[in-house]
């Protein structure tokens, strides 16, 4: 980038104009705004294409003394822009920002706080999309939860990491600090792909190494990215979430860097630090599910009840991670939070974070896998709680009251339960009347325990008298009606001749177009096609001859499908779909079209109809009336002419 290595305290604050005026008007009087004891210049790099029309949006703040305008002659690539800029003042650090960034209360003091530390030559920033460090997943381009604003994140990365940063072999992103002396040692920026900002830091990042400066992630700053992930305003991105510098570069040693620095757990302290400050200061109570890790149904009435009160509780889960660890989590879309602690040992931890988020309620919904000590977490924390008996545990030891063979086991007495676990011990090694006993104390503590339906509350009460039991069927938002579906069967092994290419076409339109069909092979396949769940279509395999007709039955097909690709002299299966009142959609060629003439629910179709027109077909002769079909409505018995 050129200049001598002596810095001002003067910092130049390169704001890139070079697609979005108003993004970039907007991004200037975000820094103008700021408040900072460090001194700053701007230095606006303006593309001519939008010179008119950044200067409208900016025109206030164009006036402000320390702003100066750059228009090149010509439009420049990113590398070019901040060259041009840089070289403005030969004595000044400089901090390059996007024209989607945005900055907000000390931010360029923290930066250049880290920036002055020994042989740190380029700071990054965390934010929310398109950087070394996103937040709060890492290597995604982040929405902005609920409740957060970039000020509050900013403010929440400023408490929780005040001075920390974590070392990385090279950055990019929204907002880069580079210090005189690496600019002047490093030299300028260079481009490899056209506007390719991420591919340029990365590179200017491993020349300053070289060179013998460090890159390093400010923990305790975040800059937000308004764009879409490409650099002032580009396309998005159409890998979507992949890593950010694997997807800009196509130089290894690119994408190598991001590898190791998604290793690194460092930043990622740092954004879990972040995600309990947010938690601490939510004005929403905090609520703890605690449940196995099986998922299931007690994992889905979880994730309804947290759905049900989103808006008026944050819900976080505890599970069991390893035999000797638990996890705690937010389960909440788009955030990342997680924390393990190990137990006994990580005892004081958990508890201790607990208090700390502010955790209003505990509702327990299973305890498999977890350790006893976890049923003195309400103890401990001092909050109350609720219990949710998704199946028997409280009173069988095997949760569901079955005995070995999984069925029913009559709930014998004391003696025949203790007998079964002697053969099936229990967890935490306890005898049947110690876990009834620590059970029953347990839900006696609880301001409500929950049965889902009455004859669960009957049962336990036989056990649990003193226990008062709420009859709560689960909360579900009304299943929708299933729609119908067009069964489209074809028969026997299904070969290149028979139409397996055919067929296999006519499940990818039917799954591209959202028709409401399946397809079924009633036998095998002479090589693989897709299959469900990436296509509306399953094999049943090969079959004995003589089962066809209780297979056939059984399909209860809407339409049987032979799409024969060459003349066949006969068929026995055709004759076994004509042995029913399904109709048949067939190829009109070979012995079918003579063995179907004139039959009633019958649809012919060349032998070479795309895979809309055998759609269309099929779902004419089951009934339907077909959608976007160029076909005119097929005569029973009559060939189509296939369009064009």
């Amino acid at each position: 980038m050129g200049g001598t290595q002596a810095s001002s305290g003067i910092v130049d604050v390169i704001v890139l104009a070079q697609r979005d005026a108003f993004a970039a008007a907007r991004c200037l009087a975000g820094v103008l705004a700021s408040r900072n004891a460090t001194s700053l210049a701007v230095i606006a790099v303006v593309d001519p294409d939008i010179e008119r029309e950044f200067r409208t949006f900016a025109a206030e703040a164009v006036r402000d003394p320390r702003v100066t305008l750059i228009t090149p002659a010509r439009s420049l690539d990113y590398a070019e822009a901040v060259n041009c800029g840089v070289n403005v003042h030969a004595d000044r650090d400089v901090v390059l920002l996007q024209a989607h960034a945005g900055v907000h209360g000390d931010w360029l003091d923290r930066l250049a706080a880290h920036a002055h530390g020994g042989d740190v030559g380029i700071v990054a920033t965390f934010t929310n999309a398109a950087g070394i460090a996103t937040y709060p997943r890492p290597g995604e381009d982040n929405a902005f939860a609920e409740g957060a604003t970039p000020a509050s994140l900013d403010a929440c990365f400023a408490g929780a990491n005040h001075g920390q940063s974590a070392a990385a072999a090279a950055v990019f992103g929204p907002c880069l600090y580079v210090t005189r002396a690496c600019a002047f040692t490093t030299g300028v920026m260079r481009a490899f792909v056209a506007d390719d900002a991420d591919g340029s830091a990365i590179d200017f990042c491993l020349r300053a190494a070289r060179a013998g400066f460090r890159s390093i992630v400010a923990g305790d700053t975040f800059v937000a990215n308004a764009s879409d992930g490409a650099w002032d305003g580009g396309s998005p991105d159409p890998q979507g979430d992949a890593p950010a510098l694997a997807r800009a570069s196509p130089r290894p040693e690119h994408a190598e860097v991001l590898r190791v620095f998604a290793q690194d757990d460092s930043a990622r302290l740092f954004a879990r630090r972040v995600d309990l400050a947010r938690l601490v200061a939510s004005p929403r109570p905090a609520i703890l599910f605690v449940s196995h890790a099986w998922g299931g149904g007690v994992r889905r009435h979880m994730n309804d009840l947290a759905a049900l009160v989103q808006d008026r509780a944050d819900v976080l889960y505890l599970e069991p991670a390893t035999a000797a660890a638990v996890k705690l989590h937010w389960p909440r879309a788009g955030e990342a939070f997680a924390a393990w602690f190990r137990l006994p040992g990580d005892w004081a931890a958990l508890v201790g974070t607990l208090r700390a988020i502010g955790i209003a309620r505990m509702h327990f919904h299973h305890v498999h896998d977890l350790p006893r000590s976890i049923l003195e977490l309400p103890r401990a924390t001092h909050v109350p709680y609720d219990c949710t008996l998704h199946d028997y545990f409280a009173i069988c030891p095997q949760y569901h009251l079955t005995d070995e063979r999984g069925r029913y086991c009559g709930e014998p007495d004391a003696a025949g339960c203790a007998a079964c676990i002697a053969r099936r011990p229990a967890p935490w090694g306890l005898d049947i009347g110690t876990w009834r006993s620590v059970f029953g104390e347990f839900l006696g503590g609880a301001e409500r325990v929950i049965a889902p339906s009455q004859d669960v509350a009957t049962r336990m009460r036989r056990y649990f008298p003193a226990v008062p039991m709420n009859v709560w069927p689960h909360p579900e938002a009304p299943s929708p009606r299933p729609p119908p579906i067009v069964r489209v069967v074809t028969l026997g092994n299904l070969t290149s001749e028979k139409g397996l290419q055919v067929v296999a076409a006519c499940a990818d339109d039917a799954r591209t177009r959202g028709l409401p069909m399946t397809f079924r092979v009633l036998g095998a396949t002479e090589a693989p096609i897709a299959q469900s769940p990436d296509s509306p279509l399953t094999i049943h395999g090969s079959y004995p001859e003589g089962r066809l007709p209780r297979l056939l039955a059984a399909e209860r097909a809407d339409v049987l499908f032979f799409p024969a690709q060459w003349p066949e002299t006969f068929s026995y299966t055709l004759s076994a779909a004509l042995a029913t009142d399904t109709p048949i959609v067939a190829a009109a060629i070979g012995a079918f079209t003579e063995r179907l003439a004139g039959r009633a629910r019958v649809r012919l179709l060349p032998f070479d109809a795309s895979a809309a027109q055998w759609n269309a077909a099929i779902l004419d002769a089951a009934g339907e009336a077909p959608a976007h079909s160029t076909l005119p409505p097929a005569k029973a018995g009559a060939p189509l002419r296939a369009t064009s």
